[in-house]
């Protein structure tokens, strides 16, 4: 499949090669009062004649950006392109933010006062109640994202997080708290899709659209659907991925996401993590950028970010060759997965 370019900007790569961009955010227009920024931001990079546009699928943007992209390119009309996703969330309080962001459930789940942090709880009581653990538990994966955001110089938290904060966090919605939920985050991701062979290619991709009513059990069909089409056209399996970044607005939907994967059996990632398995020096690192919850989570940026992440832990892991990035739009109703490869 298409490759990906190692080059650090768009004039470096030679912008006259620069056949289509494609913009990936959330909500420029609510958050900044910013539109058509697609054709802006191909004006002050001053490229012309381009294939230019916008892309939003709530908090999986940036993954359906990067997978439009690539689907460009095989498509046979496209040798180049860049794509771009941006998030700048400060300009709004936290309050309006999550008014912002619980707009994309469902009507019937809005007229209940959901919110994305309530539903988010509900799938956590789910995971806790369905596999034994205990809403204290939760602490080992809030401290292994933290720590690993330490080590991220681009990370938006920095915190080394102790038993005792966590168990004195303020709760957002029971079971989790603060060190649990994502934080607001401003930032930016871009990469350049190319034809051309580079260090890391494009091996497989899927994607999942589920109906917004609550899954019965702790697992997302929109995941199964899109790691299941994502292996097949890769043609490997669960097994076969050396280190992953999974969607982790709240810290156990890296568990969850890491079952739908079929990383793990049902209810044993958090006993992995706890084990030591899933952090940086384990046999399957997952989110050792910090994740969404420590690095940061500029919604309609994450996506894009996540695959940034893994060409970046290619070049400081020579020994694995296989990624995945899973990105979740949504309460998990859009959902992307990408396997690269180190070619």
């Amino acid at each position: 499949m298409s490759s990906l370019t190692a080059k650090q900007s768009v004039h470096e790569f030679q912008s006259h090669k620069i056949q289509f961009i494609i913009y990936a955010s959330f909500s420029p227009d609510s958050y900044n009062q910013e539109f058509h920024l697609s054709a802006k931001i191909a004006a002050r990079l001053g490229l012309k004649d381009l294939y230019s546009i916008r892309m939003e699928t709530a908090s999986s943007s940036g993954a359906a950006a990067f997978q439009l992209g690539v689907n460009l390119i095989l498509s046979g009309r496209f040798d180049h392109g860049l794509v771009i996703a941006t998030e700048l969330m400060s300009q709004l309080n936290r309050e309006e933010s999550n008014l912002l962001l619980g707009s994309v459930l469902s009507d019937s789940q809005r007229k209940l006062g959901m919110s994305m942090a309530q539903g988010g709880a509900m799938i956590t009581n789910q995971y806790l109640h369905e596999y034994g653990y205990e809403a204290e538990d939760l602490f080992a994966i809030a401290k292994k994202l933290h720590d690993n955001g330490l080590q991220n110089p681009k990370a938006h938290i920095k915190k080394n997080l102790t038993l005792e904060e966590y168990k004195n966090q303020p709760k957002i919605s029971s079971p989790l708290g603060l060190y649990d939920i994502s934080p607001l985050s401003d930032g930016s991701a871009a990469l350049i899709l190319s034809k051309e062979p580079s260090a890391v290619c494009v091996k497989g991709m899927g994607s999942g659209l589920s109906p917004f009513l609550t899954s019965a059990e702790p697992s997302f069909l929109a995941n199964r659907i899109a790691f299941a089409k994502a292996y097949e056209e890769a043609g490997v399996g669960p097994n076969d991925i050396h280190f992953a970044e999974l969607h982790d607005a709240f810290t156990p939907f890296e568990l969850v996401g890491a079952e739908d994967a079929g990383f793990f059996k049902r209810g044993e990632a958090l006993f992995q993590v706890k084990a030591g398995l899933t952090h940086p020096k384990g046999k399957l690192p997952i989110n050792a950028s910090g994740g969404l919850k420590s690095r940061g989570h500029p919604v309609g940026a994450s996506g894009l970010a996540q695959i940034v992440e893994l060409c970046r832990f290619f070049s400081e892991w020579p020994e694995k060759r296989l990624a995945v990035a899973q990105s979740i739009g949504g309460l998990a109703t859009n959902n992307f997965v990408s396997i690269l490869e180190r070619v």
